[in-house]
This record gives C-alpha cells, sequence and structure tokens, in this order.
C-alpha cells in the first residue's frame, strides 16, 4: 500500500472513531446501563479492597441479584467502568443502591429510588464500551481487507460504524462494546493464521486463545466469535485437502478453545469457588431469566415461532430500525422519548433506516453472500455466518441487542457484494468504450 494510500485509510479510520465518540452522550438511556455500573462495586472490591473472595459464588448459595449479576454479566466491561469512575476521582459511593436496576419496577419508581445514575456518572460509565466499539472499527477493516481489498475495507468499515444498532448500543454502558472488540480481534487473529499457514507458530493462535477468553468474559455469546474463528480454520484446512491439514488444525483448535475458556475463567471470579458446579447453576439462572423475560415481555408471553425468527434474522441487519427499549411501556416515559427523539435528530445517530437503503443493502448482502467462498480463506465466512444463523434461530426473543453478532458479518458480505457490482460496472463500461 503507498503511503498516500495509508495516510488516507488512517485518516478515514480515524474519522470513524471519532464520529463513535462524538455521539456517546446522545445514546438514550437503558436501564441495563445501571446494572452495568453497580456491577462496577465489584472493581473496587477486587481492584481496591483486594477482597477476591467476596466475588465468589458458590452453586448451594441463596439467589441474590448480586450474585445472579456476576453468572450472567461478563467481567470486562464492569471493571473497565469502576477504573473510569476510579479514573474520575469517584467512589462506589456513588453508584446506583442494589440491585441497580428493578426490571419489576416501572420507570418511575426506579428514578425515585435513586437507580438511575447520575448524568456525569453515565457519561463517564460509557466511554469504556463506546472505545471498545470505536477500536473495533480498524479490526473490522482489517478482516474487510483480507477478504476483498480495500474498497471492501472502505465500505464495510463505513457501514459498520454507521450502523444505527451497532451505534446505540456500543455507545451505552453495555456489554456490547467488549464482545465486538474482542469478538472481531478473535476473527483477525484467525485470519492471521491463515494468512501464515505453518509459518503461524504458537504465537498467533496464543493470540486467538487470549482473544477468545477476553471476549467471552465481555459477554457469553461472544462465544459466536471464538466458534466462528475456530470453524473458519478447520473449513479452510478441510478445502486445502490435505492428508494432514484438517487433523492437525483440529487439534490446534480445541487447544486453542481449552486455553480460551481457562482465560475465561481467570477473568470471571464468580466461577472461582467450584468452576464446574457454577457453571450448572449460571445456565438454570440464565434458564429461569430467558423463560421470565419471554412470558412477561414477549407478545402473547411465548417465544417467536421459526417463522418469525427467520424474518428477524433477516430484517435486523438492515431493515429495522433501532430498537431503544425491550419494554413496551418505556414509550409512555417523557424523559426517555425525548432523549429518543433528540438521537434521532442529530447527524450522530447513523445511516438512515427505511425501506429503500435497507432494501438495498439487503440485496448486496445476498450478492456478497453469492461471491463468498471461491477460496478457503474466504470459505470460512460461511461457516461463521452459519453458526451464528444457528443460534440466532433458536433465540425467542425479538430483540436487537441479540442480534448485534450478526451485523459485522451483514457489513463484510454488503460490502463485499457492492464492490463485486461495482467491479461489474466498470467492466461492463470498458468493454462498451472498446466497441465505440
Amino acid at each position: 500500500m503507498r503511503r498516500r494510500q495509508q495516510l488516507a485509510v488512517a485518516l478515514w479510520l480515524a474519522l470513524l472513531i471519532v464520529y463513535v465518540l462524538a455521539g456517546v452522550d446522545l445514546a438514550p438511556f437503558h436501564g441495563d446501563e445501571s446494572l452495568q455500573i453497580r456491577s462496577s462495586v465489584d472493581y473496587a472490591t477486587l481492584f481496591i479492597d483486594g477482597d477476591s473472595a467476596a466475588l465468589g459464588v458458590r452453586p448451594d448459595d441463596p439467589r441474590s441479584a448480586s450474585s445472579d449479576r456476576r453468572l450472567l454479566q461478563g467481567s470486562i466491561n464492569p471493571w473497565t467502568i469502576g477504573y473510569a469512575w476510579h479514573l474520575a476521582g469517584r467512589s462506589s459511593e456513588d453508584l446506583p443502591p442494589e440491585p441497580g436496576w428493578d426490571w419489576a419496577l416501572d420507570y418511575d419508581t426506579n428514578l425515585a429510588l435513586g437507580l438511575r445514575p447520575s448524568p456525569p456518572l453515565l457519561l463517564t460509565s460509557r466511554y469504556p464500551s463506546a472505545l471498545f466499539f470505536a477500536l473495533s472499527v480498524p479490526l473490522l477493516y482489517a478482516i474487510a481487507w483480507r477478504l476483498g481489498g480495500i474498497a471492501t475495507a472502505l465500505l464495510a468499515s463505513g457501514l459498520y460504524t454507521l450502523h444505527p444498532a451497532l451505534l446505540l448500543n456500543g455507545r451505552r454502558a453495555l456489554t456490547e462494546g467488549p464482545m465486538l472488540l474482542f469478538g472481531l480481534l478473535t476473527i483477525c487473529c484467525a485470519l492471521m493464521i491463515l494468512r501464515h499457514g505453518e509459518r503461524a507458530g504458537w504465537r498467533w493462535w496464543l493470540a486467538l486463545a487470549l482473544s477468545g477468553g477476553l471476549a467471552l468474559a465481555s459477554k457469553h455469546s461472544a462465544l459466536l466469535f471464538l466458534g466462528g474463528a475456530l470453524a473458519w480454520l478447520c473449513l479452510a484446512a478441510l478445502l486445502r485437502r490435505e492428508r494432514q491439514a484438517l487433523p492437525k488444525t483440529a487439534r490446534r483448535c480445541v487447544l486453542c478453545g481449552i486455553l480460551a475458556l481457562t482465560v475465561f475463567l481467570a477473568l470471571s471470579p464468580a466461577l472461582w469457588p467450584d468452576p464446574w458446579g457454577v457453571l450448572q447453576r449460571l445456565v438454570q439462572v440464565r434458564s429461569d431469566l430467558l423463560e421470565v423475560q419471554v412470558r412477561s415481555l414477549q407478545p402473547g408471553g411465548v417465544g417467536m415461532t421459526l417463522t418469525e425468527r427467520l424474518d428477524q434474522v433477516l430484517t435486523q441487519p438492515f431493515l429495522r430500525p433501532a430498537m431503544f427499549y425491550e419494554v413496551a411501556s418505556w414509550s409512555d416515559y417523557e424523559a426517555i422519548t425525548a432523549e429518543i427523539e433528540i438521537w434521532r435528530a442529530s447527524p450522530l445517530s447513523g445511516m438512515p433506516v427505511n425501506p429503500l437503503t435497507g432494501g438495498a443493502l439487503s440485496l448486496l448482502t445476498l450478492a456478497g453472500l453469492a461471491r463468498i467462498g471461491r477460496k478457503p480463506e474466504q470459505a470460512g465466512l460461511l461457516a461463521w455466518l452459519a453458526l451464528t444463523l444457528v443460534v440466532l434461530l433458536l433465540n425467542p426473543l425479538a430483540w436487537q441487542r441479540y442480534y448485534l453478532p450478526l451485523l459485522p458479518l451483514t457489513c463484510l458480505l454488503a460490502a463485499v457484494g457492492m464492490t463485486g457490482l461495482l467491479r461489474r460496472a466498470t467492466l461492463w463500461r470498458s468493454k462498451v468504450k472498446r466497441k465505440m
């Protein structure tokens, strides 16, 4: 890449990062932000008080808001939020009281109980996640560059940064920012292993395990990125048709997966007292929570049908606007609707979502899907996509945040489809000129 081109790319990525960070204070509030900010008390417990034993959960401990929160949430976002307010000169006394946010109560009652953070604390707490999301933009660029070159990378990074759902949730004090950063870093490590082949050495495999563990410690659903990276490597080895390629790669992937889980365990103090027993409890707690969410928040109190799930998979990437809340009653609160109107009126809220642009991008995604798979390095994207789709088709809730792991994939595919279409148009125009 020429120096001028490198400078142009660096400027482009810098502008995208600045765009993400410039709109942090515009994001409408979500109750889960209070939960994450309350969870940052664990930072003080572990790094200031040095009391790691207080964070452990045992299988026979009675259920509590704090223990369930430690099991269900990753550790990266609460710790970085705690580090942010610590740097800002705040203490754990400034945090919302337990339980952080009570979804059994309405917005006004939570507000009266002091469960919404003060504006300065909320803004301080948002910057770590927003920075994580902003730094994921160059990673998405790098993945797209490996797939289709600089034009594909520029388009993909632009679509990714300007996607309203990614912008909204990436700017909030939620787990999506670190999940996307470390998830895409995991995919990048897999691509570097593919690029170097046998010369990759143990360092890139170790980097893959470390980034995968950090992704899992950010949000459990980041397992899609780790699984996608390992599936990508195995499919590429299978397509090489070398006798020992697949068994050797499979062994390394298994070891890498074990190391990633070890990193996840090391970053999850709640699991330290009894990892296997607490993991079983985690599964039960998550199952109970999902049942409550479906019964109380899903229309009719039942999960989506298969047809509805297929519709969500097809329309969430580009045809549905940003989902500001999951609880329908939040539309009745003036404070929330006013924040949403400010967001919508701002040029920092991302690209518009309408049937025309959404339909065009959806078609370009399908065109990109048709182009992928001609090379072993590209075909692995299909394995990552297939794993993500299978998991999403098991999801009973029509909540946009659950579909965020799909969006980097669709942005990549739309960019591949767009550049493919532009190349065809360029070839057609050159042929026409020659005939004339």
